[in-house]
């Protein structure tokens, strides 16, 4: 049986009528799938549709503060994951806030490193305010465990994150310490509590 029919099944899918993939997949799952009442699709079925339609008016369908923008899903740490539904007023706020209340003066001039998944409701703010002052945006490499790696080669000026990744970087270089002789560990320790006197 496949996903698709699993999805109906558990009944936390029912609302879902069209999905599109963008991995090629097997006729068989079109099949499954409309049995549920599902319609898949390729992506470039999707494409393909669209230029069909591509000679309309852009102005008649500039988005409006309350159009809804996107989808931001939830991890679902305190239950199912849910969509929360952000709109375009939403986003530019959220923007407005990073560049107007955060009192850091971006320019085109900097650069940021994106690692976080780009549908995380962070990093859509950090994209658009990206797009607003014209700051260059590095993706990483798609291994989390290669972030360090990264950060040396694209040498962001900013570094968005969340607090999760602090402390798994501060345990990290915490345990690597541990194995170091007591001179060595002096010598970081010093080495950090000067750098805080400094900033």
């Amino acid at each position: 049986m496949s996903k698709i029919i699993l999805l109906k099944s558990q009944g936390k899918a029912q609302s879902i009528t069209h999905l599109v993939s963008m991995d090629a997949f097997d006729k068989s799952i079109q099949m499954d799938a409309k049995d549920v009442g599902i319609q898949v699709y390729h992506i470039n079925e999707v494409v393909e549709e669209g230029k069909k339609h591509a000679n309309f008016d852009l102005a008649a369908t500039m988005p409006k503060a309350d159009d809804i923008y996107m989808f931001c899903y939830t991890s679902g740490t305190t239950g199912d994951p849910k969509a929360a539904k952000l709109s375009h007023g939403n986003l530019i706020a959220a923007a407005s806030a990073t560049l107007y209340v955060g009192g850091i003066d971006f320019s085109d001039d900097e650069s940021i490193i994106s690692y976080l998944p780009l549908a995380h409701s962070f990093e859509k703010s950090i994209f658009a305010t990206c797009c607003i002052t014209g700051m260059s945006i590095g993706y990483f490499s798609g291994d989390p465990l290669k972030l360090l790696d990264d950060l040396k080669e694209l040498k962001p000026t900013y570094f968005p994150s969340v607090p999760r990744l602090f402390n798994r970087i501060y345990d990290k270089i915490k345990g690597g310490l541990k194995d170091k002789s007591a001179i060595q560990q002096m010598l970081f320790n010093r080495a950090v509590s000067g750098k805080l006197r400094h900033l």
